[in-house]
């Protein structure tokens, strides 16, 4: 048989791709499947669903299909693994906290809500992979029943008693600035920012207040946050929440203040996002290492459409339709608290002058001449990056409790309500205006670090 120069050229160029291709075999990083330690413990039905849709990257259990362990498909599914197993592993359960175990399942959960999981390219040719509705209501029942309210919970009440009597006495001290591992620094005049938004959180069981610095509350107001520009940060102040059967939740002892801020050059794995989280009182730096930063980015993935800012303002209102959620300006006011009541479904934040804030501070015993309260009240709506987080809606009400100047003790105070529906008790009757007054008094300041 006579051979042709191109019949020639096309056995070359087949043997040496064959060559290749073989060569690529040996060249392959292996996925090994470390000593299991001590694996999730949780109802059989839920450990079937994860063994099925997760165990694959998540675990030191994974199971190669032959054409898994084919380079260059073999290359993908190492690094997949490698990245799996580095944000959590099934297999390792034990090594984390009671607290990170609970944070990884409620991860979990809004992770295959928004169906960043399991990953598309892996369902396709692992069809068992795919979860249905039901498997996700056993999941999301299984999360919830991690995470039970504990109403009225004293020892959080007491916590949060002598934090505010130290907080009163010795104001929390900001001369020595802390600083996070990966140079992210605590910010300490944050609370003079535009506040972006407020969260409750049923998962963890905590309130927040988040702010934005001027550059970021401009890229919001602007429609500008894909990408927020470099120089925005945004501040998160996060306290534990004191949850009542009629459903008021409020602000009990400090959690964390919790940092992001763009910053292209210095960040650019995590899109140009730092991150920094703030412990307690005593402003403790969480992390060690600034790996800790890849760690907070692989949490913010959800809400990649934000770049990875979770609590934004939806659109702003349009005349003649639904009014929508937008942030709300309080001009020089800063926040005294805020509280939101799962019940009837709304979130409020409490803002004050320096006045309001020195007669708060005094459990309002002593008003002052010039104070001035402005109450903000906003429909509950869901956080639809974060199943377990609800976030203010559209607002409801404002209301202003303002007091002369005059410096007699008895100086009045006036009650105005300067916007929406006056509020009504829970019986649904509405309230006079000292009964407002009575109640927005009621609120304890909360501890700002």
């Amino acid at each position: 048989m006579k051979f042709t120069r191109n019949t020639k050229r096309l056995a070359l160029g087949i043997t040496i791709f064959v060559l290749f291709v073989t060569g690529m075999q040996f060249i392959q990083p292996p996925v090994q499947n470390p000593p299991v330690n001590t694996p999730l413990a949780a109802p059989g039905e839920v450990v079937e669903i994860l063994q099925r849709a997760c165990y694959d990257c998540h675990s030191n259990q994974t199971k190669l299909s032959w054409y898994d362990k084919v380079a260059p498909v073999s290359w993908l599914v190492s690094a997949d693994v490698k990245e799996a197993r580095s944000r959590f592993n099934f297999s390792t359960w034990d090594t984390l906290s009671p607290a990170d175990q609970q944070g990884r399942v409620w991860e979990m959960v809004n992770m295959v809500l928004t169906k960043k999981m399991p990953l598309s390219t892996y369902a396709a040719i692992h069809p068992r992979s795919k979860l249905s509705e039901k498997d996700i209501a056993v999941l999301k029942k299984y999360a919830n029943d991690l995470s039970p309210a504990n109403y009225h919970d004293t020892a959080i009440i007491s916590e949060a008693d002598k934090e505010f009597k130290k907080f009163r006495e010795i104001p929390v001290p900001t001369e020595a600035l802390p600083v996070a591992a990966n140079g992210v620094k605590y910010i300490p005049n944050y609370q003079d920012w535009q506040v972006i938004s407020t969260t409750n959180r049923f998962d963890n069981h905590s309130i927040r207040v988040v702010y934005g610095n001027a550059i970021a509350a401009k890229a919001i107001k602007d429609k500008q946050i894909s990408p927020f520009p470099d120089g925005s940060t945004i501040v998160k102040v996060v306290w534990n929440s004191i949850e009542e059967k009629n459903g008021d939740i409020k602000p009990g002892s400090l959690n964390s203040v919790q940092i992001m801020t763009k910053d292209g050059k210095k960040f650019p794995d995590s899109k140009g996002w730092g991150f920094a989280k703030f412990n307690g009182i005593g402003l403790k730096p969480y992390g060690r290492t600034p790996l800790f930063n890849t760690t907070c980015f692989n949490c913010h993935k959800i809400a990649g459409a934000n770049d990875y800012v979770f609590n934004l303002p939806l659109e702003q209102p349009v005349p003649g339709k639904t009014p929508a959620r937008a942030m709300f300006d309080a001009g020089s006011l800063q926040v005294i608290t805020s509280f939101a009541n799962r019940k009837q479904q709304t979130m409020s934040v409490l803002y004050g002058n320096a006045a309001a804030k020195k007669s708060a501070l005094s459990a309002y015993n002593t008003h002052i001449p010039g104070e001035v309260f402005k109450l903000v009240v906003y429909k509950q709506a869901d956080n639809k990056y974060w199943y377990g987080s609800y976030i203010n809606g559209a607002v409801e009400s404002v209301e202003t409790v303002a007091g002369t100047q005059s410096a007699a003790a008895a100086a009045p105070l006036t009650y105005q309500l300067d916007q929406g529906t006056a509020p009504r008790d829970s019986a649904g009757y509405k309230m006079s205006a000292a009964n407002r007054m009575a109640y927005i008094f009621s609120h304890r300041p909360s501890v700002f670090p």
